[in-house]
């Protein structure tokens, strides 16, 4: 009886053991869903109804988008993309392909975006919250649910003239100085003279200083997607009185922080979506209700957006721009919702009363034209001798010449690839700016005014959080003419260009100026890219020796008392680049 007890006892814990293993195994291998905009079934063997994330591939999704694009001018290459095994580590070569594609003629550029934007369309999906999985395009046909509306009006009176002030704290000494009026006209032309921006760049905000009348915006409106974002333009719009329809993720503490800016700090308007009717609620009773979430509510916000601007704007132009981020693969989704939200808008709107605006990076391929590649092989020509001598590992993908490949247009013109697409940054990345750049050429070509203008690397607090980052940034200034900027510059100077773009008549970003510059090339125009543009070196190759190089001087330089090295020519710096004192 004792045998018999016993055994049935050990039964049971081998029963339960197995219970539990089984439990463990489910749970590693739960099939995660996330509601809204996704990327496409990766096979056809699923049907759309019982498809998950784990049936989704971003890389597979990517290529089919790239080799639709490219196959619109060039089906031989675009089976080269289709068939490509690698890539996670060759997405560039074929981003850059694409872009000299563009390059060949103003036709090519359009077709490529057209079908490109097509392409995406027609195979992402959507998770509706009741559980169904349909086609992004058929979601995207509910044109009835919305959200309720906040509105907002800030109680600090204006006193003086309307003006923009940029702060410039040196990212390599830390010196800190106030620029405005002619100061920052004198600085800006430094810039453009060290190469560190455009001189179109540099031009554009002179004219934003020597024309105070256009920084009084109660007269524009300015709907911002991600309105919390550390690169967004809000601050500088909210500053400056504008009438704002923020878009941003439903948490109180991000519209805790959004709505007490406006009504403590300005004179500006806010309005907003909420999930219930505002009825003067305050403080957490209002905040809790309001925000909308772009990536699983696109067509609600995207309603909310399209009904809003007219009521709010009364038939005046206004002006979209996205400046969400997320990492990895919700990058892309995130941008194909406000891409989504920004046309529909345009559309419903009017592509001539609606301005779009973009703030992309430069770690990307560009088109440039022969002052630029000029000065690129300069930069090169005129490197220290002690950058020349690190070209030795050069097979190890360190200090790479920035080579720039010739393109031929079919017109005759001659033009130039810049590539500074970063391969650590992903093909989601990479994708997720090409929506952007593709949604601008064909706007401006459909009559909008698109502003378009390279945003600098920028020091913000989530690049600062990773110390090799931060350690690379802090050694980035060693190869001119490449200035890494604080978060509250690059705020205020993109906002400068988004000013001048929307208020000048005559700005390259108006559909009727310059409409026979290929779109690839006008890209490039009015850059403050930082220097990276106009390096000898690609920033890829740099990136660790720069770290190196910081690491070195902070932490080991200093203790043996070696002098730090000298840097480039900079309003806070000496006055010429050298080699490592150290040596």
């Amino acid at each position: 009886e004792n045998k018999k007890v016993k055994t049935q006892r050990r039964m049971l814990q081998s029963s339960r053991s197995v219970r539990r293993n089984l439990a463990a195994t489910a749970a590693r291998h739960v099939r995660t869903v996330y509601y809204g905009v996704n990327f496409p079934v990766n096979h056809a063997k699923i049907p759309l109804i019982q498809s998950t994330m784990d049936d989704r591939s971003t890389s597979e999704a990517a290529k089919d988008i790239f080799s639709h694009a490219i196959a619109s001018v060039d089906k031989d290459y675009a089976a080269k993309v289709m068939n490509e095994k690698k890539w996670r580590t060759k997405y560039t070569d074929h981003v850059c392909k694409s872009t000299l594609l563009g390059a060949q003629s103003k036709s090519n550029a359009l077709t490529i975006a057209k079908a490109g934007l097509d392409e995406i369309y027609a195979t992402f999906d959507f998770f509706c919250t009741d559980g169904h999985v349909v086609k992004f395009s058929e979601a995207m046909k509910d044109t009835k649910t919305t959200y309720h509306t906040g509105t907002v009006k800030g109680t600090k009176q204006r006193t003086g003239k309307s003006e923009i002030k940029v702060p410039y704290k040196c990212f390599h000494t830390g010196e800190y100085k106030e620029l405005k009026g002619q100061a920052l006209i004198d600085q800006a032309h430094k810039w453009a003279e060290w190469g560190t921006i455009e001189q179109d760049c540099a031009d554009a905000i002179a004219a934003v200083v020597r024309n105070p009348e256009w920084m009084d915006l109660k007269d524009q409106t300015f709907v911002i997607l991600g309105a919390s974002s550390a690169m967004g333009p809000f601050h500088v719009l909210k500053d400056l009185g504008a009438n704002i329809i923020a878009v941003d993720i439903d948490r109180p503490d991000v519209w805790k922080r959004l709505i007490e800016e406006v009504y403590y700090n300005s004179n500006a308007t806010i309005t907003f979506p909420m999930s219930e009717p505002f009825t003067g609620q305050t403080g957490n009773d209002l905040y809790r209700k309001c925000g909308g979430n772009m990536i699983r509510d696109t067509p609600k916000v995207r309603n909310w957006v399209r009904d809003t601007v007219p009521e709010v704007a009364k038939g005046n132009p206004v002006t979209i721009g996205g400046y969400a981020y997320l990492d990895g693969e919700l990058h892309v989704r995130v941008n194909l919702a406000c891409d989504v939200i920004m046309k529909d808008l345009a559309e419903s709107y009017g592509w001539d009363k609606t301005n779009l605006h973009f703030l992309p990076t430069p770690t990307d391929a560009y088109i440039i034209n022969d002052t630029v590649d000029n000065a690129v092989k300069k930069n090169i020509a005129d490197a220290p001798a002690w950058q020349k001598r690190l070209e030795m590992f050069q097979s190890l993908g360190k200090m790479v010449p920035m080579e720039t490949q010739t393109a031929i247009a079919e017109d005759g013109t001659k033009m130039h690839l810049s590539d500074s697409l970063m391969a650590t940054q992903g093909p989601n990345y990479a994708l997720a700016k090409r929506i952007q750049q593709w949604r601008s050429i064909l706007a401006r070509e459909s009559g909008s005014t698109v502003s378009f203008s390279i945003a600098p690397a920028t020091a913000t607090a989530s690049v600062l959080s990773n110390k090799m980052f931060a350690a690379a940034y802090g050694g980035a200034h060693f190869w001119e003419p490449v200035e890494i900027f604080y978060s509250d510059l690059s705020n205020a100077v993109m906002g400068i260009l988004l000013i001048h773009d929307v208020r000048n008549p005559e700005s390259s970003s108006r559909p009727h100026v310059n409409m026979d510059m290929n779109p690839m090339l006008w890209l490039s125009s009015k850059a403050f890219h930082g220097g990276f543009m106009r390096c000898a070196y690609k920033f890829t190759s740099i990136a660790e020796l720069a770290a190196t190089i910081y690491l070195f001087n902070t932490y080991i330089g200093k203790y043996f008392g070696i002098k730090n090295m000298p840097s480039k020519k900079s309003a806070h710096r000496p006055s010429s680049p050298g080699a490592p004192q150290a040596a």
